[in-house]
């Protein structure tokens, strides 16, 4: 069976927040998560699925609300 790339991104921001879910580059069927803030430090997780990529992304931006 083919593999089809991942045919959309998901990138939410918030006051100098960003979450990102991104594929690698190097094996289409992993997935990571970048959390990023402006003047922070930088965290990246990778995931071998896209359903637990998408929900590793949702639970770290409703984190951001406490």
């Amino acid at each position: 069976m083919a593999l089809r790339p991942f045919a959309f991104g998901v990138r939410l921001r918030d006051k100098g927040r960003t979450v990102r879910v991104i594929q690698d580059s190097r094996d289409p069927k992993k997935f990571e998560v970048a959390d990023q803030r402006k003047g922070g430090k930088s965290r990246e997780r990778k995931h071998g699925s896209l359903g637990g990529a998408l929900s590793d992304a949702a639970s770290t931006w409703r984190s951001r609300l406490n």
